[in-house]
């Protein structure tokens, strides 16, 4: 998306870590977005665009499209091995993911990515035979083409699953996160269909 004439861009950066499995368990990150927000003067932020990066700090490569176990690769077995992060940006913090999804309450946006093996086979005779790597962004404007009224700060959360990959795992990793939103007067009927939206399942 553009930037319009009265769009802001801001631009914020998150961690965290992978235990030993790889996994992280959801946590929330906040974008602070108090300079642009207050109820008392009726000023919020229509966001129009919100972009996600995931991010190695200790390495200059790109963020590795295989995100599971280098053995996979090598040594296969007869069970895939699948690698997953999910990132959403919402207003409300859930207390698990699974009770997160684009028609959940005050959810702007979701990232998901993925990769997958699988072998025909087990032992010796095992043959790595499938590769499968997928990557979605269910996106502001296609949710919210005209922006999503916001008049708190954004939190971001993030559930890693099985990152194996020798770069990702038992480490801290990062999610670049980029804004593009329009300064607005909150009017009544807006605060309105806010808690609306906030109640609708």
């Amino acid at each position: 998306m553009a930037k319009g004439n009265r769009d802001v861009i801001l631009r914020d950066r998150l961690q965290f870590d992978t235990d030993a499995g790889g996994d992280t368990t959801l946590v929330y990150g906040r974008v602070d977005l108090s300079d642009y927000v207050s109820i008392v003067k009726n000023e919020g932020l229509a966001i129009k665009e919100i972009r996600f990066q995931l991010r190695d700090p200790s390495e200059s490569a790109a963020f590795p499209t295989w995100m599971g176990s280098e053995d996979a690769l090598t040594v296969p077995t007869s069970i895939a091995n699948e690698s997953s992060v999910r990132i959403v940006a919402t207003t409300t913090a859930y207390e698990l993911m699974e009770d997160v999804g684009i028609a959940s309450p005050n959810v702007i946006c979701m990232y998901e990515r993925q990769s997958v093996t699988h072998a025909s086979g087990t032992g010796a005779s095992a043959l790595f035979d499938t590769f499968a790597f997928h990557e979605t962004l269910y996106g502001t404007p296609d949710l919210h083409p005209e922006g999503y009224d916001v008049v708190t700060d954004l939190l971001i959360g993030v559930v890693a699953n099985n990152l194996l990959n020798s770069r990702l795992v038992d480490t801290t990793l990062e999610i670049d996160v980029m804004i593009i939103a329009e300064p607005k007067k909150i009017t009544t009927k807006d605060l309105t269909q806010m808690l609306t939206q906030a109640q609708d399942l």
